[in-house]
């Protein structure tokens, strides 16, 4: 599922690309129309694609893709369309260098607007490299993790255990599951590696305290 982002403040604007996009399934389209709320739905999420007004109630849009750009660890790596109506080649110029990747001149035309976005869509990868858990990111690459947008550090096997659990949100997973699945070839780790694990893990990011269920005698449930 592609995640795309509009920071608009036309409602118009924001209803007509969504139905030009009615038709694109696999996009998920959400949307805010200041700054500020912009600001908050990047924190909560990792976004595919952004289309960024660069005139908003709040202030300069350009303020948003300062912000992703510096700090790609929080927010992902996002192409950023920018819709502004001033195309002039120093604008232009200066929108690039902020970080945007591309511009669309308001008003825009519908097919302009659906043939641009279907290019960045093919550009981008098929595997994720974040995975998402209420406010807990884990970046595959690099192997770290967000909790409240703050690092956590994790060990190897902490950091698999918590990303077996993500993956498999809503199913239960027994010890012997787990063991297969992280600890894998080295049979001579005890069940209750796993146990110590958990504990560590729900020190660490309280969150799980309240949604890592144990099912006793069975093993445990990620809500």
């Amino acid at each position: 599922m592609i995640k795309l982002l509009i920071i608009e403040d036309s409602e118009e604007t924001v209803d007509l690309i969504r139905f030009i996009l009615s038709n694109e399934t696999d996009i998920k389209i959400s949307d805010a129309g200041t700054i500020k709320n912009g600001m908050n739905l990047i924190k909560k999420d990792i976004f595919d694609i952004i289309l960024l007004d660069l005139s908003l109630p709040d202030g300069n849009g350009t303020y948003i893709c300062e912000q992703v750009r510096k700090f790609p660890e929080l927010y992902g790596k996002p192409f950023i369309i920018a819709l502004t109506a001033d195309t002039s080649q120093e604008s232009v110029n200066k929108n690039l260098e902020l970080g945007c990747d591309d511009y669309i001149k308001k008003p825009f035309d519908t097919q302009e607007l659906l043939i641009r976005l279907k290019k960045f869509i093919k550009r981008l990868p098929q595997n994720k490299d974040v995975v998402i858990y209420e406010n807990i990111k884990l970046f595959l690459t690099n192997k770290t993790v967000l909790y409240n947008d703050e690092f956590i550090d994790l060990s190897k096997n902490e950091f698999e255990v918590l990303h077996y659990f993500i993956i498999n949100k809503g199913l239960l997973l027994t010890r012997v599951n787990i063991l297969d699945n992280v600890w894998k070839e080295n049979l001579d780790i005890s069940d209750k590696a796993v146990d110590q694990c958990l504990k560590r893990l729900r020190k660490k990011l309280p969150l799980l305290n309240d949604n890592l269920v144990s099912k006793r005698g069975f093993g445990y449930i990620l809500k």
